[in-house]
C-alpha cells in the first residue's frame, strides 16, 4: 500500500514539475548583449567623458519590460579615461588658437563647452588620469525596431 501511494504522490508531482519548467520557458524575449552594449555607447556618445574616455565591459544587471516593444534596463560598465582633463583642455585651447573661419570657431565653443562639463564632474566625482577607470551604474532605456532594439533618450 505504501507503494502505491508513493506512486500516485509522484504522478501527482510530474505536472507541477512541467508547469514550472514551462514557467522558466517562457521568459520575455528582449534585448541580446549586443543590442544592449550598442546603446550604452551611443548614449555615451552625448556624456561629457565622452570626449575624455570610452566604455568598456557592459553588462546587463537588470531589465524591466514596459509592454512588448519598450524595455529600461540597468547596466553596468567601465568608464576607462583616455586622457585627463589637462589634457582635453590643451586640446580645446590650440583649437581655439587656430580657429579660422565661423565652423571651426563653432565647433570649438562646442568643445569649450563640453571641457566645463568635464571639469564640473570631475570636480564633483573627483579627479582622473589616463588609464584610470571608473564602474558606473545606469539604466537605458531601447525599443524595439524592425532591426533589433535601438536606445532611446
Amino acid at each position: 500500500m505504501h507503494r502505491i501511494s508513493r506512486f500516485f504522490a509522484f504522478i501527482l508531482f510530474i505536472p507541477a514539475i512541467t508547469s514550472l519548467a514551462a514557467c522558466e520557458d517562457s521568459t520575455v524575449e528582449g534585448p541580446n548583449a549586443d543590442e544592449i552594449t550598442t546603446a550604452v555607447i551611443e548614449r555615451f556618445r552625448d556624456d561629457p567623458y565622452a570626449k575624455v574616455g570610452h566604455v568598456e565591459n557592459v553588462t546587463k544587471t537588470n531589465a524591466i519590460m514596459d509592454g512588448d516593444e519598450e524595455t529600461t534596463v540597468m547596466v553596468r560598465y567601465d568608464l576607462v579615461f583616455d586622457r585627463s582633463v589637462a589634457d582635453f583642455a590643451d586640446d580645446v585651447t590650440e583649437k581655439g588658437k587656430s580657429a579660422g573661419d565661423l565652423d571651426t570657431v563653432g565647433d570649438t565653443v562646442s568643445e569649450a563647452i563640453d571641457l566645463v562639463k568635464t571639469k564640473m564632474l570631475a570636480l564633483k566625482e573627483g579627479e582622473f588620469k589616463a588609464g584610470d577607470r571608473r564602474i558606473v551604474e545606469s539604466e537605458i532605456r531601447l525599443v524595439k525596431s524592425e532591426k533589433g532594439w535601438i536606445y532611446r533618450p
